[in-house]
């Protein structure tokens, strides 16, 4: 299964002289979006990895509940 084809045009492309400059502007870049958008973010990791590594079907990736007691009426 592949998925839509994401937009990047969003993506700024910067040049570092050194790592540790690229890592604290990542951290700044992080700290700077919102809790929904950092939630976002992780769940597409999860989602491309699940579907695009594992190979894996996207629904089992879905909240799954437990039958606990059943009742007759």
């Amino acid at each position: 299964m592949t998925g839509p084809k994401k937009d990047r045009l969003h993506w700024k492309i910067r040049k570092f002289n050194s790592f540790e400059e690229l890592r604290c502007q990542q951290v700044k870049d992080w700290q700077a979006l919102s809790g929904a958008e950092r939630r976002q973010a992780a769940w597409e990791l999860v989602y491309d990895y699940w579907v695009g590594m594992e190979k894996m079907n996207p629904n089992e990736l879905r909240l799954q509940r437990s039958v606990t007691k059943l009742t007759r009426t």
